[in-house]
């Protein structure tokens, strides 16, 4: 059976979740409306707040600026998105394959 592939990584001002193949695209599109998976209310919230928190990464005065986290926040964020990415793939199971890039968006 052919598997769902996502990519997990945060974009500013979107989602976290993003189709990775054909398969995936036409059941969710390419970026996923976290409620359209088969995961729980638990999850979809802290996707969301995980979004939320990630829209500070950015100077929006400025965004050629770095980032105004300071080191400690980044590595925070990383262990939240990581802690909610073992909890998605435990949810999703093994119809679905997600690649975790969280280290390339912070």
């Amino acid at each position: 059976m052919e598997k769902y592939i996502l990519k997990y990584w945060f974009e500013h001002g979107g989602t976290c979740l993003w189709s990775a193949n054909d398969y995936a695209r036409e059941k969710f599109n390419y970026p996923i409306v976290n409620e359209k998976l088969p995961i729980s209310k638990d999850i979809v919230e802290e996707l969301y707040t995980l979004e939320e928190v990630y829209h500070g990464y950015l100077d929006w005065d400025c965004p050629s600026n770095p980032s105004p986290w300071t080191s400690e926040q980044k590595q925070n964020f990383i262990n939240r998105a990581n802690t909610a990415y073992r909890k998605l793939i435990s949810e999703l199971g093994n119809n679905f394959e997600v690649i975790n890039d969280i280290i390339n968006c912070v």
